[in-house]
């Protein structure tokens, strides 16, 4: 049987299907994500002045739109994409089929002949990465344990987080080395590669990942044998139940008739199970809100994904206009505020595991306020004793590496926490969320939340810049 079954295996199983492979296929998943979200924002000036033709006093504006159109479809097709994703057994075709959307949508932002293009071709990059994001998540937290799950997602962050950093560096740096089109060749040959991978790894069967008894802590025969052990099983209690009122002799029929006992205890369970599915398939929002720590998880996620779209927004413009900069030193300044994240995103996993996520989080947040509202300081809207020369562009440069740091002590927690209070309620009522378990559903949630400040902080910031200038803008959002 053990050959046979070996037999029926495709090519490599073994390590196609490995834990390794697995997580770390879903880390570049994550990372292409990443990279295609913020490979377009140091290039997105180029695009609008020299291939679109916008005026340049309104590229702020057409700026902010281009950004905030993502963060808009993201939050609208969000919980929809959760909720779907925990019905379906298969997330491996969920995911080759959310990349090959990205793909298109990438094409045609790429080729874009107007802006009203260039903005479908965002709503289809978002509803594809925003799928692959949720399905990757949850594919994670199948897939890690619960043991370091926190240094897991650390040094895991650190593989999709250098997505942020390569993304706006590589574009920024093609673009003025071999120009425009090489530029996008570089996108589309790691969505490819990216696919190419997805295609190589070989999901295990859902019963042997763990359904519902092992949520609740407790192998069972019947999981690891399948059908015919359940049937066994049916036969001894059915066996057992008779024994208890007859004796059993060599007459007696094996298989015997269902006694009333069996049939009331059976179809009690079976209706315990359908209704404990069915309310917290109804009620998971209900449930998962109520829960402070989840609520926690996703404002630390939409004010982390403010901070980041203020940067992303009003950055480059700031140091053109005011630094008279070149793209690739606009470029490196994303550099600077990701390689601290980059260097310790496996260490404050670590911390968070031994310590909890309350006091590093905290810290983090603070010290972030504090280096916004100095990053204001350096240029034409800051103080003039700092002022836009060399002095104040190393202060900007250097505030910005020390955002880098702080941002390493808060990034991640809102998924740890989401992750967590999951797990705590699968434990606690097994089979709560359905078959295939509320990851998806709760990493919706936390989508929803950081596509909320991807929503908000281009316009906020946006409008701030134009309305009371760059200083005032990091001063209200510190």
């Amino acid at each position: 049987m053990a050959i046979g079954t070996n037999a029926n295996h495709p090519i490599g199983y073994r390590w196609r299907s490995s834990k390794g492979l697995i997580i770390a296929c879903i880390a570049i998943a994550l990372f292409t994500e990443n990279f295609l979200f913020t490979f377009i924002v140091p290039i997105l000036d180029y695009m609008l002045e020299e291939r679109l033709n916008v005026d340049r006093s309104n590229a702020q504006h057409v700026i902010s739109l281009v950004l905030s159109v993502h963060a808009l479809v993201c939050v609208v097709v969000g919980p929809l994409t959760g909720h779907i994703a925990d019905r379906i057994s298969s997330r491996k075709g969920a995911l080759l089929v959310s990349l090959s959307c990205e793909l298109v949508g990438t094409i045609i932002v790429a080729a874009a002949p107007s802006v009203a293009i260039l903005i479908c071709g965002r709503i289809i990059l978002a509803i594809g990465g925003n799928a692959a994001w949720i399905i990757g998540l949850a594919t994670l937290a199948d897939t890690v344990g619960t043991e370091n799950s926190a240094q897991t997602l650390g040094t895991i962050s650190v593989i999709y987080n250098s997505g942020l950093l390569l993304g706006p560096t590589v574009s920024g740096w093609l673009l003025g080395l071999a120009g425009y089109w090489p530029t996008w060749s570089a996108a589309i040959a790691v969505l490819v590669v990216d696919m190419a991978m997805r295609l190589v790894i070989i999901e295990k069967p859902k019963e042997q990942k763990g359904g519902r008894n092992t949520e609740s802590g407790s192998a069972t025969t019947n999981e690891t044998n399948g059908p015919a052990s359940s049937e066994n099983a049916d036969v001894e209690a059915t066996a057992a139940d008779a024994g208890t009122n007859n004796s059993l002799d060599e007459t007696t029929p094996l298989l015997q008739p269902p006694t009333a006992n069996t049939g009331n205890i059976q179809e009690s369970a079976s209706r315990e199970d359908t209704v404990q599915q069915t309310d917290g398939s109804l009620n998971f929002y209900r449930i998962v809100l109520s829960h402070p720590r989840a609520l926690t998880a996703m404002a630390c996620h939409m004010t982390s994904s403010l901070v980041v779209t203020s940067l992303d927004t009003t950055l480059p413009l700031h140091v053109i206009r005011d630094f008279e900069w070149n793209i690739a030193q606009t470029s490196f300044m994303f550099l600077l505020i990701q390689l601290p994240q980059l260097a310790l995103g496996t260490y404050t996993g670590w911390l968070k595991d031994r310590h909890g996520t309350k006091v590093a989080t905290g810290v983090g947040y603070l010290l972030t306020g504090l280096l916004l509202w100095l990053l204001g300081a350096p240029g034409h809207d800051g103080f003039s004793f700092i002022g836009s020369g060399q002095k104040g562009q190393i202060i900007y440069s250097s505030t910005l590496l020390a955002l880098g740091f702080a941002r390493s002590l808060t990034i991640g927690t809102g998924v740890i926490e989401i992750t967590s209070v999951i797990r705590e309620i699968q434990t606690e009522k097994p089979g709560i969320f359905g078959p295939n378990g509320g990851y998806s559903r709760a990493y919706s949630l936390t989508n929803f939340s950081w596509n909320v400040g991807l929503l908000t902080g281009p316009l906020l910031s946006g409008s701030l810049v134009q309305a009371v200038g760059y200083y005032y803008m990091n001063f209200i959002f510190d």
